[in-house]
């Protein structure tokens, strides 16, 4: 699906290993959730992969930094006037791999073994995604297991697993064009003293989600920063549509929202008084976002976001929450890698080559979303654009049940409603745009068709 010749131009060392990544990444974006072997067919073409796999001259690092090369290219290409960064983190399970080698401790017990990904994507306002911007993989030593609760005060951000916050920031600041603003979104885990420290230090725009209780100065007396927020008047409410979540089983439903925003100064926490290159206080703005008569079992929406985007008015306010909303792409991006890529059934005798694998399935994983958001963002495209010529025709053909083409290739958005409905996407008037998982169902139908034409013809 796509065109991955930008990766086949990228700098590995030898433009043979370029073009073989390039190579791999077409076969195994055919059918992402097969295994490496059936993915390339070919037996020589799989040997071939893994001998890549198993280069020591082909990093991680070196697969993510292409990666973020093109996705920036995309970046310039759009122009977005704001370009925001969601970044989470996610476990993958590698515990039946008994033989493996090098794997770490993850969930907190000593006999689920894998390791841990740290990843940031770029996404316009409108919600189109444009790539992998950092991606951080590393494993924690068995013998790190349980020593969360007895870390101690004084031990510097650099020296525990949080900095992946701020080293994923530091990472993912790109040129971009002139005009553009870029913001740097997290959930609870970003909220971080020294992330809000380190961002305004390198004028960095960031909005997450609260965890903590901090103190505040306050003129009008408040002392915690729920007590601010609880004194703020509501600006205003706004209606907003909740999409159905089959995870949480969570039904769609219109929801009324309390609005509030206002600006404080937060006061250095009493655990990090030793580090004086950390400022003693910052001013940001806080955003309240509560939802009113919650239906009887359902979880009512109950944000509160901080971030260093002045927030002066409503409208700005309301911005911020869209912006928030944004942070469920990274959230898609895991699923897709592990759902749809199936990264968790790879199997290897070293993490390090499951790292590089992951690294190279996360490439895959962005363009079957990327390609889902283009049907909202840019649906009158042609599909030529994404699909060979060969690909569209019998997809054509196939979804129509005709052996008829039409003079013009179809847009992007009748090609992605074809696939999915190969993925089982009906298709109704009630439906709206087919979804991410419908989409990589039908991916691996056509495929699958697409392997077999040949016999067909």
């Amino acid at each position: 699906m796509g065109s991955y010749d930008d990766y086949g131009k990228a700098e590995l060392g030898d433009e043979r290993l370029s073009k073989r990544l390039a190579r791999l990444l077409q076969q195994l974006s055919g059918n992402p959730a097969a295994s490496i072997s059936a993915a390339c067919q070919d037996p020589y073409q799989a040997k071939a992969a893994y001998r890549f796999v198993g280069n020591d001259e082909v990093s991680t690092e070196a697969i993510t930094k292409i990666t973020q090369e093109v996705t920036v290219g995309r970046i310039n290409g759009a122009k977005p006037s704001v370009l925001l960064i969601p970044q989470d983190t996610t476990e993958l399970n590698y515990s039946g791999l008994l033989e493996t080698k090098g794997l770490g401790t993850i969930g907190g017990k000593s006999t689920t073994r894998g390791f841990i990904v740290h990843s940031s994507i770029a996404v316009a306002e409108t919600g189109e995604v444009f790539g992998l911007l950092a991606q951080k993989q590393w494993i924690r030593p068995p013998e790190e297991l349980g020593k969360t609760k007895n870390r101690r005060f004084d031990q510097p951000i650099e020296e525990k697993e949080s900095y992946k916050w701020l080293e994923t920031i530091e990472k993912s600041n790109i040129s971009v064009p002139d005009g553009t603003t870029v913001v740097h979104i997290c959930d609870r885990e970003g909220d971080i003293y020294e992330l809000f420290c380190k961002a305004e230090s390198e004028n960095t725009r960031y909005l997450c989600r609260r965890r903590h209780e901090r103190g505040i100065e306050d003129e009008d007396g408040a002392k915690l920063l729920t007590d601010f927020v609880k004194m703020l008047p509501v600006a205003d409410i706004i209606n907003v549509q909740v999409p159905k979540d089959s995870h949480t089983k969570r039904s769609a439903r219109n929801a009324e929202i309390e609005v509030k925003y206002g600006k404080c100064k937060l006061i250095k926490t009493r655990r990090l008084y030793m580090f004086k290159d950390l400022p003693e206080s910052i001013y940001v703005y806080v955003i309240s976002a509560v939802e009113k008569d919650v239906p009887q079992g359902e979880e009512g929406i109950s944000w509160q976001l901080i971030t260093n985007v002045p927030t002066e008015s409503f409208e700005d306010a309301v911005t911020r929450i869209a912006w928030y909303t944004q942070r469920w792409k990274i959230e898609t991006f895991h699923r897709t890698l592990k759902s749809g890529c199936k990264v968790e059934e790879l199997q290897s005798e070293s993490a390090g080559k499951l790292m590089k694998l992951v690294a190279i399935y996360s490439i895959i994983a962005l363009q079957i979303i990327l390609l889902s958001y283009i049907v909202r963002t840019r649906p009158d495209d042609s599909c030529e654009l994404y699909l060979a010529e060969d690909e569209w025709k019998i997809l054509y053909r196939v979804a129509n049940k005709t052996k008829k083409l039409p003079e013009e290739a179809p847009t992007i958005h009748e090609a992605v409603v074809m696939i999915a409905k190969l993925g089982g996407f009906l298709a109704r008037r009630s439906d709206g745009f087919p979804g991410v998982t419908v989409i990589w169902r039908g991916l691996t139908s056509l495929y699958t068709i697409l392997d077999a034409a040949p016999f067909l013809a």
